[in-house]
């Protein structure tokens, strides 16, 4: 009996050392089974993704790697633009990235590899050829909180052809943004000025316009002209020291940024010996985009001078869930 049960716990150890050993060299050979993407791979394919923000609103962030300097992120494509990047990449280890994003007016730091002036730090896992998984380390650009710190698998988009031509960079470094004060020394008045002014006008995209600035367009009449930028302004109530700005429509690059000509009431009117001004800020305006669908201007402000009959304005807000802010800076004839 004895015998038996020697033999019995005889081959149960062997059968145990014999599992044992199949279970390491199956775990060694599944380490050994994970490739080692190259972030090469996958450049040119886009990659669709899913968030859901505390307030219940869900996001669908887009990815694409066009080549070894240039990418486009989009938090949200029902709602939003693309933004363009150069970035460069370090390896952390098999098939795992950190990418170091720069906007267009950071390119000199993008050049000396600085990554202190990065707008935005992500770590890039390549599961598969299919998916990868993104990790916003360090954001400098949108500040979204449902970002941060939070694994997001994206899927590869095989509806949208490959591509590793990356579009232009809309960036003029020529093309400045400007400051206007309010004096302290100024008071409440009644608009002296005229009704309407004819001029042109400069878009910039981001905080100091670091991921856009171009000259803007209002697009083109049924002619084929282009349509000469026109603000114009209707005085409020006597002694409201208020005015209407009546904004001229704007032909963007993006359907996000293209809206149709709107209404900005309530903007308040100062003078300090012969320059007025105009201020508005914190306030919200509705609009159309050119495809007719409708947009909040979110976080509006306002700020005008006339000085000497020419008119400077510049207004900026965030359209719709956009986390950038839009700038426009209007210079009249």
């Amino acid at each position: 009996m004895k015998n038996i049960q020697r033999s019995i716990n005889g081959t149960v150890g062997l059968i145990l050392i014999v599992l044992l050993i199949i279970s390491l060299v199956s775990c060694a050979q599944g380490v050994q089974d994970l490739k080692d993407y190259d972030l090469s791979e996958i450049y040119g394919y886009t990659f669709y993704g899913n968030i859901t923000a505390s307030s219940g609103t869900t996001l669908i962030p887009s990815f694409i790697i066009y080549d070894e300097n240039r990418a486009d992120w989009n938090m949200n494509v029902n709602g939003m633009s693309d933004n363009q990047f150069y970035y460069y990449a370090v390896k952390n280890s098999k098939a795992n990235y950190t990418l170091y994003w720069f906007s267009a007016g950071e390119r000199d730091a993008w050049i000396r590899k600085d990554k202190s002036k990065a707008g935005m730090a992500v770590q890039v896992g390549i599961n598969s050829l299919d998916e990868i998984v993104i990790l916003l380390t360090d954001d400098g650009l949108t500040d979204i909180e449902a970002m941060k710190n939070t694994r997001v698998p994206l899927k590869k988009q095989v509806s949208i052809p490959k591509n590793t031509d990356a579009p232009e960079m809309k960036f003029d470094p020529s093309i400045q943004d400007v400051l206007i004060l309010v004096p302290g020394t100024a008071l409440a008045a009644d608009w002296e000025g005229a009704a309407s002014y004819e001029g042109s006008f400069d878009t910039f995209v981001g905080q100091g316009g670091r991921l856009l600035r171009e000259h803007g367009s209002c697009g083109k009449d049924s002619d084929g002209k282009e349509i000469t930028p026109v603000m114009g302004i209707t005085k409020g109530m006597p002694d409201s020291h208020t005015v209407t700005v009546k904004v001229h429509r704007t032909a963007a690059p993006t359907p996000e940024m293209s809206i149709d000509a709107f209404d900005i009431p309530d903007v308040q009117v100062f003078k300090d010996g012969n320059i007025a001004y105009l201020k508005l800020t914190g306030g919200t305006a509705q609009a159309k985009k050119l495809d007719g669908s409708t947009v909040t201007l979110n976080h509006l402000e306002l700020l005008g001078k006339l000085e000497n009959g020419k008119l400077t304005l510049r207004i900026s807000f965030h359209p719709g869930k956009m986390p950038f802010p839009v700038a426009e800076v209007f210079r009249s004839k």
